[in-house]
């Protein structure tokens, strides 16, 4: 199992909180679930996060997951 930070796959870029997975999926996943779990916690800067990526025209949201993607799939490599 690999990590990846919070804050490499859009996160604030103060929230170091690490990532685990087997998969890219699973980071995925696990990603969501932290920062819905900061969001119900209060924390703005995950809610705010949300809300920049969720502003993004369709064409930059697939621009931005593909980037994600690619830095799940190198921290898997690794």
């Amino acid at each position: 199992m690999k990590t990846v930070k919070c804050a490499d796959l859009g996160g604030p870029s103060t929230c170091t909180v690490e990532i685990p997975g087997a998969t890219v999926e699973e980071m995925g996943k696990n990603c969501q679930e932290h920062v819905m779990e900061e969001i119900e916690k209060g924390d703005s800067d995950h809610q705010d996060a949300v809300e920049a990526m969720q502003s993004l025209a369709p064409e930059e949201q697939q621009e931005m997951y593909a980037k994600y993607m690619q830095v799940c799939e190198e921290a898997l490599k690794g």
